[in-house]
């Protein structure tokens, strides 16, 4: 029987949505952290502006790998979600302290649509930081650093902090560089030195699929945006730049790799 259950995933591949399952799953089993990215994203440090001091926040990697030691003397298991950039610098411990778990690596198909939806996250921090508060109402606050929103109107949030910060969607070439190279290391780290991880495509997966592959039930699904349109939001000679340095990139490799250009 395995120890556990891991997931591994690239950022915007639908983790939380996946992750949630395998949340609920632990609590007969393991060890669950409140359902936050603060906690669920174990191995990565906070960068909301209310986080900076968090006890968690400011606790190293070595000491967070001490407490999933600890917690496996007393045969205890944590559930928590990786992505590629958090593995990366201590992938060789990660690799052995995993080996006995069930492994999911997660990727998304239409690879361009991924890469859009990092980049424009990524002009969005550029333009106004990363520790970006708007109010929502009395009791608690939108957070956007870049990405995350919480509460209320999301869409509406989001949309009105572009127009708030004139935020431009442009070419990044160290947003770029960054996602190739992450892709580079899910492809030719992750999923060839992992012992036969199971490899999903988001695309391919349904609630029924992970309410079955999980064995539980759950009485609210996070769920994506549904009116958002990325693409509208860059200029179409932005576009075009984009897309050319994606194609030659895609058809030298990442096409290799079972993705699909969409």
């Amino acid at each position: 029987m395995k120890k556990g259950i891991q997931l591994i995933s690239l950022h915007k591949s639908g983790s939380t949505w996946v992750q949630s399952y395998i949340h609920k799953k632990y609590r007969s089993f393991g060890v669950t952290l409140p359902p936050r990215n603060l906690y669920n994203e174990f191995l990565t440090n906070g960068n909301r502006k209310e986080d900076t001091d968090h006890i968690f926040v400011t606790r190293s990697n070595t000491k967070r790998i001490e407490l999933l030691k600890q917690l496996r003397e007393f045969g205890l298991e944590l559930a928590h979600k990786a992505h590629v950039p958090e593995i990366v610098p201590i992938w060789p411990w990660f690799k052995e302290f995993y080996k006995e778990h069930d492994i999911i690596v997660l990727k998304r198909r239409h690879i361009f649509t991924h890469w859009l939806t990092i980049l424009f996250y990524y002009n969005i921090k550029l333009a106004t930081g990363s520790n970006v508060v708007k109010g929502n109402n009395k009791e608690n606050y939108t957070y956007i650093t870049p990405s995350k929103v919480q509460n209320g109107r999301d869409e509406d949030i989001l949309k009105s902090t572009i127009q708030e910060y004139k935020v431009e969607f442009k070419f990044n070439k160290v947003c770029w560089g960054y996602f190739v190279n992450c892709i580079r290391f899910l492809n030719d780290v992750v999923i060839e030195e992992l012992d036969s991880p199971q490899v999903i495509w988001t695309e391919d997966i349904t609630t029924e699929w992970l309410e079955e592959r999980f064995k539980v039930v759950l009485k609210k699904v996070p769920k994506p945006f549904t009116t958002f349109d990325y693409k509208i939001y860059f200029k179409p000679e932005d576009m075009k730049i984009i897309r050319e340095i994606f194609e030659e990139r895609f058809y030298n490799e990442f096409e290799y790799y079972g993705y699909e250009l969409k």
